[in-house]
């Protein structure tokens, strides 16, 4: 898993941000995997997350969960991607917990089930969403 620099857009392994740590990028902007923990002026220039159908949760703070799965699954609709991958890792399985309850109150989707081993296992879940 790549983050991207809000200035430049140079990738960084996720595993460089230990701990929700920030580095500095060799522009010299802040790089760090929870927008909270950028400077004012970094999160101003804050990257576009791809609308593709796969969200990856691991670079975000948990308290950021509630409101991005519903906004990233409404632009999936947007788009006309109905099949979307929700990446929680698997944890102690408080993650997924939230997700699914997330996901549960969302009049949008249809369903949503565990992925088979080749797409994450129960550390993703697919969502199947109403047109």
């Amino acid at each position: 898993m790549a983050i991207l620099c809000p200035r430049c857009g140079r990738e960084y392994d996720a595993t460089l941000f230990g701990f929700g740590a920030s580095i500095r990028c060799d522009c010299g902007s802040e790089v760090a995997p929870f927008p909270d923990l950028l400077s004012e002026e970094d999160q101003a220039e804050s990257v576009q997350m791809p609308i593709d159908g796969t969200l990856d949760l691991h670079t975000f703070a948990p308290a950021e969960v509630k409101d991005l799965v519903p906004d990233y699954l409404e632009a999936c609709r947007e788009k006309g991607i109905l099949r979307v991958r929700v990446v929680h890792g698997k944890g102690d399985g408080s993650m997924l917990k939230t997700v699914h309850a997330i996901l549960g109150r969302m009049p949008g989707v249809e369903s949503f089930e565990p992925a088979d081993s080749c797409e994450g296992g129960w550390g993703a879940t697919i969502v199947h969403l109403k047109p």
